[in-house]
């Protein structure tokens, strides 16, 4: 007859290795079922973890371009409502000036209107978001227009004006010697010194801080767009030359005949700069377009990417739960077997 020997410190060694065995399995169970997946991707999948790896590196890299393309879709819209704000003015500024043209109040009011335009307009033009200039182009980190009514010194862009109307007639528009000027004179100035200074490089000398070149913004895995404008667009440099002609020529000083050749002058370039602010806003709407539709696309490939990946690591809910309860129910038996074999000693049997 063969004997074993038994201890009971052999019968505890062996329960609580078991129940430590328990505790991993039911911590492991307790984690798959809050999380709804796989405790470890890894040891469960085996060769196959490099393909939810690589899955949810493709599903974090289209959330990311869609998180930055809600950030550019806000920032094409305050643009839109900028550029409308300033489409707006510029319409009620052409009213403004056929109703001024052939009256005695006209050429203080259309000079009150104009300048409050170009305050407009250039308040527009300096919007930001999020921390950066909206029509600044890639210069989005500096103010892209100087305020031509700014307080103290005044600025380049004004002196430029003021100095060039002195050069041109010898005295500067505040002179109530404008009243001599004739309109062939002025009609000079505007074309052949006035509007020069609107155009390139006088404006980026003078006037804006922009650059050219308009933020791009990768609105998918394939597609990259332009996502601004810039304070360099023709459109808004039409505008500031047709506010600055009322505002700031002494046109409250110029005969009828001359105010009335600077108004019609000043509706024309208005009329063009609606026009060319038309083509600025259809092309950022191309732009909110394309977006709108680059994330429905990658909604779907979200939603098909993680389809695969629950496929691989999701577990059975219902599953988890009954592995939850029977390890829990083993743990409980397995503490109430090693009290009872605490209880076992031959003392207890030598009375």
């Amino acid at each position: 007859m063969n004997l074993s020997y038994i201890s009971t410190r052999s019968l505890n060694e062996g329960s609580r290795l078991a129940v430590l065995k328990l505790q991993q399995r039911l911590l492991t169970a307790q984690k798959e079922l809050s999380s709804g997946r796989l405790a470890d991707v890894g040891q469960s999948l085996g060769a196959r973890t490099s393909q939810t790896v690589s899955l949810r590196q493709e599903l974090s890299r289209l959330k990311i371009i869609t998180d930055t393309n809600s950030l550019v879709s806000s920032r094409l819209q305050v643009s839109q409502q900028a550029l409308k704000g300033a489409g707006d003015a510029a319409q009620s500024f052409i009213s403004t000036l056929i109703a001024s043209r052939n009256t005695e109040t006209g050429p203080v009011v259309a000079k009150n209107s104009a300048k409050s335009a170009l305050i407009g307009l250039t308040d527009a033009l300096n919007t930001t978001f999020a921390g950066e200039q909206l029509f600044g182009g890639v210069n989005n980190d500096v103010q892209p227009v100087t305020n031509y009514f700014s307080d103290g010194a005044t600025p380049a862009n004004r002196q430029a004006v003021l100095d060039a109307f002195q050069a041109q007639f010898g005295f500067a528009p505040s002179d109530p010697q404008v009243a001599s000027i004739v309109p062939a004179q002025m009609q000079d100035f505007i074309d052949n010194t006035l509007s020069p200074m609107f155009e390139q490089p006088a404006w980026s000398t003078n006037w804006s801080s922009a650059s050219d070149t308009n933020i791009q913004s990768r609105i998918s895995v394939s597609e990259v767009i332009d996502t601004s404008a810039n304070a360099n667009d023709v459109a808004f440099r039409k505008l500031a030359k047709a506010y600055t002609m009322i505002s700031d020529l002494g046109t409250q000083n110029m005969s009828r005949e001359t105010f009335i050749a600077v108004v019609d002058a000043a509706v024309k370039f208005t009329g063009e700069a609606v026009q060319d602010l038309s083509i600025v806003r259809a092309s950022l709407g191309v732009s909110q377009e394309r977006l709108a539709k680059a994330d429905t696309k990658m909604d779907v490939q979200k939603d098909i990417l993680t389809s695969r990946i629950n496929g691989m690591e999701a577990v059975d809910p219902y599953d988890a739960s009954v592995r939850v309860t029977s390890l829990m129910t083993q743990i409980e038996t397995s503490y109430s077997l090693t009290a009872r074999i605490q209880d076992l000693s031959l003392l207890n049997y030598l009375k």
